[in-house]
């Protein structure tokens, strides 16, 4: 559950966490760190496996969606120190990974992935 946003509000939920394919579809030719495998190598850590890569809560993400449908990678509109605070109302396993992307904007103007910093509250 969502209990505090310091940041312009603005997540994403339609956009699937990025894999192999998607880079190579944006014309990386080698192998390229990815969400999906992140995910997959956090679980195997702990003994598990997924199936699928579930849906994943992108977190400052921009991807609006324009009045035709399409989407745009945009650039964040949160600015460093912006947090949410999530509790968990059960009992979950959460993996978080910092987004890779270094080919197109989603991470900014100049396509840096920027670190990002969890802490457990009682």
């Amino acid at each position: 559950m969502l209990e505090e946003d310091t940041s312009p509000g603005r997540h994403d939920t339609i956009i699937a966490a990025c894999d192999v394919h998607r880079y190579a579809a944006l014309g990386c030719r080698d192998y390229h760190d990815n969400c999906t495998d992140n995910l997959h190598a956090a679980l195997g850590q702990l003994g598990l496996r997924a199936p699928d890569c579930p849906a994943p809560l992108n977190l400052w993400m921009n991807i609006p969606v324009g009045p035709d449908g399409k989407i745009v990678w945009g650039e964040p509109l949160s600015k460093p120190g912006n947090y949410v605070t999530l509790r968990a109302v059960m009992d979950c396993i959460v993996v978080m990974s910092t987004c890779p992307q270094d080919m197109i904007p989603i991470n900014g103007a100049a396509c840096l992935p920027t670190e990002v910093h969890y802490r457990l509250l009682d």
